[in-house]
């Protein structure tokens, strides 16, 4: 399924989601399966603001470079690599819907216009995180995703911690990758 959400787990409430738009290659039941998931993560979501099927395309190169547009409405360009041959930045455990582990990325470009969504904002250049989606139903109903212990506290709660140390995740060391992520960004030039 190739889709684009402009907010979600950023922004912390599916209830301030923009908006969806979906892959016109994607069928009617991918998408409606997609948005019964979603709001399944927060009860209080009825409907979405506003939901497209759309001319997504997509350009992957090498497992690095990340191009996506919808012609007329977005443009985002996300590397991995940072211009390097290989992802500086480790993957590292995050509290994601979809997954317990993301990598900081190099958004290059990031823009969007579409007046029917009442979306109009650039954030090329900011923070911008990589995920592997590989969701199944037992990795909720075993109680081994992070998410399941957010406590809304800002940090990885204890039961987190222990879920971390026992998968072996990586604690993400935040100065450390702020301090990185800024001397990556200053010394690239963008794509």
């Amino acid at each position: 399924m190739e889709l684009v959400e402009s907010g979600g787990m950023c922004a912390i409430d599916y209830r301030k989601l923009s908006a969806l738009y979906f892959s016109s290659s994607d069928s009617p039941a991918r998408r409606a399966a997609f948005m019964r998931l979603t709001s399944s993560f927060s009860p209080t979501v009825q409907e979405f603001p506003h939901v497209e099927v759309v001319p997504l395309h997509t350009q992957v190169t090498g497992e690095n470079l990340f191009n996506i547009s919808i012609p007329d409405i977005l443009e985002i360009i996300v590397d991995r690599n940072w211009g390097l041959p290989t992802p500086p930045m480790p993957m590292v455990a995050a509290a994601d819907y979809f997954g317990n582990l993301i990598q900081y990325v190099q958004n290059v470009r990031y823009r969007i216009h579409d007046e029917k969504a009442g979306l109009n904002f650039d954030y090329s250049r900011r923070q911008a995180n990589y995920r592997l989606i590989n969701l199944t139903r037992e990795q909720y109903q075993t109680k081994s995703m992070l998410i399941q212990f957010a406590d809304g506290k800002g940090w990885f709660s204890a039961p987190q911690m222990a879920l971390i140390q026992a998968q072996n995740l990586q604690v993400p060391e935040l100065d450390s990758i702020r301090d990185k992520a800024i001397r990556l960004r200053d010394t690239r030039s963008p794509h």
